[in-house]
């Protein structure tokens, strides 16, 4: 049979079934370490807060004993071993050295005392200048420690800096900053080594700061805000590279 021309074929094929919806797959479980994921951030954010602080509370102190120190008045002549005051000593000056450092000159004078061991002692130019060995200085006790050499109107003191406060401090200062920047940044524990590294390095810096702030004794308000500004600096500096990491 011949169609016309004009004739339109139909298909007669049967439509091919629809595929049967598939269930929803069941939503992922969230591992134990995933839910707690973001209480450890808050956790490591509150206790390094609470560790600066506190590294904070213990550089005012320190910082306020080292004022006291150099404020300790003489003993009277009834005190006993045991008050808190500055005790005075005669030494004899058995060597004088000239020693160059990075950028001047120290001129030391090496002490001995009455009833303590041989001391070296930096002192001024004028200073290392009047004296010969031999010479009587005046020497200053405090807690066994020397605190002032004197010698015809020139006068010396001896650096304070209690290395071991300022060891504790500056490590409590350098751990609450580092948990600081970990918890406000993700993936903690890709972090630790690094974390490490710059927790060793801003007590170092921390504790070389320190001596200079404790030891030059700006007023404590002055000092408290040094310290905090390079406290903020360090900061930024550590979450950036966390956060680049």
């Amino acid at each position: 049979m011949t169609m016309p021309e004009n004739s339109i074929p139909v298909d007669n094929t049967p439509p091919k079934p629809e595929p049967k919806p598939q269930p929803a797959a069941p939503p992922r479980r969230q591992s134990v370490c995933e839910r707690l994921r973001p209480a450890a951030h808050v956790v490591l954010v509150v206790v390094g807060l609470a560790l600066t602080v506190l590294g904070f509370v213990q550089f005012t102190d320190t910082f306020e004993e080292a004022r006291a120190y150099r404020a300790t008045p003489v003993c009277a002549p009834a005190a006993k071993p045991s008050d808190d005051c500055v005790t005075l000593e005669s030494g004899r000056v058995t060597e004088k050295s000239e020693e160059p450092s990075s950028d001047s000159t120290d001129y030391v004078l090496t002490v001995a005392r009455e009833t303590a061991p041989t001391g070296r002692y930096n002192v001024g130019k004028a200073f290392y200048r009047d004296v010969d060995t031999g010479t009587v200085v005046d020497l200053k006790i405090l807690k066994g420690k020397v605190f002032e050499l004197s010698y015809h109107g020139h006068r010396s003191r001896p650096p304070y800096a209690p290395y071991l406060a300022i060891a504790e401090f500056s490590g409590l200062i350098a751990v609450g900053l580092v948990m600081i920047a970990t918890g406000t940044v993700g993936d903690i524990e890709y972090l630790v080594g690094m974390a490490l590294g710059y927790a060793a390095g801003i007590t170092i810096a921390t504790g070389i700061g320190s001596i200079f702030l404790i030891t030059i004794q700006w007023p404590l308000i002055v000092t408290l805000s040094v310290a905090v500004v390079f406290w903020l600096i360090a900061a930024v500096i550590t979450y950036t590279s966390f956060e680049e990491f």
